[in-house]
């Protein structure tokens, strides 16, 4: 494909809990990068502020020493549209912003592309990672969060209305939840994702940390029964996804894989024994800066520009 101008971009994440900006290189590499917290407290208004000073302010300093960029990338929660947000209940107010319409007022005549954070993890991994020249796969991200990048023949599956691979909004019990998406609720993330788990274990005389019950499992029979039914779950969730797309390569991110907590060896023993043909289960490229070059691999597919 194409490619032209300074072969750099303008990178920012908003996330839950945490703010980064950096300047993106064709490579997929981050130069210049900033961070701070999100303060989701403050509210929606306050984080979309401080972000875009954020990204201001690399934006700045790259031009200050003769640098330039081609476009920015924007990687946030939930759906972004022009005038509000779907699926993003982090932030209160979020769901109200005009988001595409303050990163223009803040980057005058910048092209901008702005993507959800899971996805744009998956197009990092499709452009540089551990999906590289793999036509059909699938990035879950797994952790506070549970969501889905689904590729199919090489590009990110969007879906009718942007949300495929929202499989945190699963059913999993067989049956209808007492509140499900209509209601604003996401039923597998709020039971198997980290946050939920650890409302789930508040009070049950184990730690609220999934990472301190992961260490807990070879002594103690209720931590060991806990974290079997959370990497069950996830696994049997997994599976499904698979027997329905098909992939040839999932690809684990997120917090649960980053902390080395066992689930994907539960996930490649599952997936080996349900799917008619089991895909590779790797572990994604990209840590905890997963989204932030995925705001950069965004960009760069917006203009027409090959990793």
């Amino acid at each position: 494909m194409q490619q032209s101008g300074t072969g750099l971009v303008l990178a920012l994440d908003i996330g839950a809990t945490k703010l980064a900006a950096g300047v993106g290189t064709r490579d997929g590499e981050i130069i210049g990068q900033s961070g701070a917290p999100t303060h989701a407290s403050q509210g929606a208004g306050s984080v979309l502020t401080r972000a875009l000073e954020l990204a201001r302010h690399c934006y700045d300093k790259h031009l200050s020493a003769g640098g330039q960029l081609d476009a920015i990338g924007v990687s946030t929660m939930g759906l972004t549209f022009e005038t509000h947000v779907k699926l993003a209940p982090n932030v209160p107010g979020w769901d109200q912003l005009r988001i595409p319409e303050a990163v223009e007022a803040a980057f005058p005549g910048l092209p901008a592309a702005i993507g959800n954070d899971v996805q744009v993890a998956a197009q990092a991994e499709l452009a540089w990672g551990s999906l590289r020249d793999v036509d059909n796969g699938i990035y879950l991200n797994l952790g506070s969060g549970i969501a889905a990048g689904i590729v199919v023949d090489g590009k990110l599956l969007r879906g009718g209305h942007g949300a495929a691979g929202e499989v945190g909004y699963s059913l999993f019990r067989g049956r209808p939840e007492p509140r499900m998406a209509a209601e604003g609720a996401a039923p597998f993330e709020e039971w198997f994702g980290g946050s939920g788990a650890s409302r789930r274990l508040a009070g049950s005389g184990l730690p609220e940390s999934v990472a301190e019950v992961v260490e807990l499992c070879d002594s103690d029979p209720a931590a060991r029964a806990f974290v079997d039914e959370l990497w069950d779950g996830i696994a049997v969730m997994t599976a499904n996804l698979c027997c329905a797309f098909d992939p040839t390569v999932v690809s684990l991110g997120g917090g649960y894989v980053r902390a080395e907590q066992g689930v994907p060896e539960r996930l490649k023993e599952i997936v080996s024994r349900a799917v008619p043909y089991p895909p590779e289960v790797v572990r994604a490229r990209f840590g905890a800066d997963a989204s932030l070059r995925g705001a950069a691999a965004a960009a760069f597919a917006a203009r027409g520009a090959t990793a």
